[in-house]
């Protein structure tokens, strides 16, 4: 089972593929931690980051063109969730995290923590929140309904 569902839907088909795409590449990450080497986790958590930052673009883009009241406090979220993924990855760069082990490091368990409470914590509160009030303005904005 996957850590997305259908709770997590908008109804914003775009928004919504980004965000099954984005769920999948965090449970490939919180996968690769606890059992592939150090390469596989540093190319599935560079993408992850690369793929946010398209997704987070694509949702200003609706933000702007539909004139989202919300567009400043959205963005935050936005920005604040990207420091926490170079954060993330300056942890990675610089060693804070044992890869490839054959047993499960103590370390190696705590970066699976750190993604299930940070970035699976924050991806929930904020698709749940203001993407789907995204979402819902959007729909009423080009569809009025």
């Amino acid at each position: 089972m996957g850590l997305w569902s259908a709770k997590f839907a908008t109804g914003n088909t775009v928004v919504d593929n980004d965000h099954m795409e984005i769920f999948k590449l965090v449970e490939d990450v919180m996968e690769s931690s606890i059992k592939d080497g150090k390469e596989k986790n540093e190319t599935a958590i560079n993408f992850l980051a690369q793929y946010v930052v398209g997704h987070f673009k694509r949702e200003e883009n609706l933000m702007a063109e539909s004139d989202y009241p919300n567009t400043a406090a959205h963005t935050k979220e936005h920005n604040d969730f990207m420091e926490v993924a170079k954060q993330l990855k300056e942890d990675f760069d610089d060693g804070g995290y044992a890869f490839g082990e054959l047993e499960m490091h103590p370390d190696t368990m705590h970066l699976s923590k750190v993604i299930n409470d940070t970035v699976v914590g924050w991806l929930t509160t904020h698709v749940m929140g203001s993407d789907k009030d995204l979402a819902d303005h959007y729909r009423k904005w080009k569809y009025g309904r």
